[in-house]
């Protein structure tokens, strides 16, 4: 004989109630502080939502999994930026930033604030100010995005910078910073300056593409690119290559399946020259194939030095 109790039956997990989801996109500050006090969560979802800020919130990546959503920051008042990454508020020294990440943000802002700062001013060089980004879009911003002090070694992917003055920003004099950042498939176009490196990092891009930015990049230190780099004609030089004091002159390697293309080309040059040298060593490799850049003065003007092309002059048909 089989007995039933009542009260002792179990419903199926599938037909039990589940909690309602908080809805963190009407007050993601109050989500971070309820993280940061013990009392909540720290992978923060916003579910497809949209969070208004009105003041910038701080992300530490060995607490914080930021996804899913879109974040308004056009609110902000001048000055602030609408995510600072920062380790400031730990003791304890921990490499673990990669364990937390943002992911699948679009994140939108106003001319007079910044995207995305990564920046501590500590001084334990293990905690770094380092979260890897990833599905992003980032716009409207003063700068994009920031490297500051404590920021190295660590990456961005399938992240697409655009409509901003400076895309990707890098501090002069940053402490402990720029060592090998990487960029896999990430976009820089349609801002002011692309890439405005006033700090010497050294970045790897692969599948990058920089895109009709007004001027592409000023680099000053060791950039490994593959990708292409689209822009329309100029009487002035699209990329500057710098040689800051005390670090090695910037050099900007570029694969042989990349391009330079400037619009407009139609089988005859219409830029003299698309990189500027201050420094003679500053160093150049030409990439596989370029169209439009192959005037009077050349790939690069300036006493920089040039290695290639690699597989000859690009003949048009």
């Amino acid at each position: 004989m089989m007995l039933f109790l009542a009260g002792m039956c179990a419903l199926p997990e599938s037909m039990a109630a589940s909690p309602a989801a908080t809805d963190i996109s009407r007050d993601l500050p109050a989500a971070l502080k309820s993280c940061y006090a013990g009392h909540g969560t720290c992978i923060l979802n916003l579910g497809g939502r949209t969070a208004h800020l009105t003041h910038g919130i701080m992300i530490n990546p060995l607490r914080v999994t930021l996804q899913d959503g879109y974040i308004d920051a056009s609110a902000l008042p001048a000055g602030e930026a609408a995510i600072t990454v920062s380790t400031d508020s730990e003791t304890t020294p921990d490499y673990a930033t990669f364990v937390h990440y943002i992911k699948g943000i679009g994140l939108n802002g106003n001319g007079n604030v910044d995207g995305i700062v990564f920046n501590s001013t500590h001084h334990n060089n293990v905690l770094a100010a380092a979260m890897t980004l990833e599905s992003m879009s980032i716009s409207g911003f003063r700068r994009g995005i920031t490297f500051g002090n404590h920021s190295y070694g660590f990456g961005l992917s399938h992240v697409q910078i655009f409509n901003n003055k400076v895309g990707i920003y890098t501090i002069s004099g940053a402490e402990d910073a720029g060592e090998r950042m990487t960029f896999v498939d990430v976009g820089v176009f349609n801002n002011q300056l692309g890439i405005d490196d006033e700090g010497g990092f050294e970045m790897d891009w692969l599948g990058g593409h920089w895109d009709y930015n007004h001027r592409t990049a000023i680099l000053s230190a060791l950039v490994q690119f593959d990708g292409h780099i689209e822009t329309g004609p100029s009487d002035q030089p699209i990329i500057e290559l710098r040689a800051l004091p005390n670090m090695v002159a910037a050099q900007l390697f570029m694969t042989p399946g990349s391009f330079v293309m400037v619009n407009g080309y139609n089988g005859k040059p219409t830029s003299d020259a698309w990189i500027s040298s201050n420094s003679a060593y500053n160093v150049v490799q030409f990439p596989f194939n370029t169209w439009g850049v192959t005037g009077k003065t050349g790939v690069m003007q300036g006493p920089g030095k040039v290695i290639g092309p690699v597989s000859g002059a690009f003949t048009p048909h």
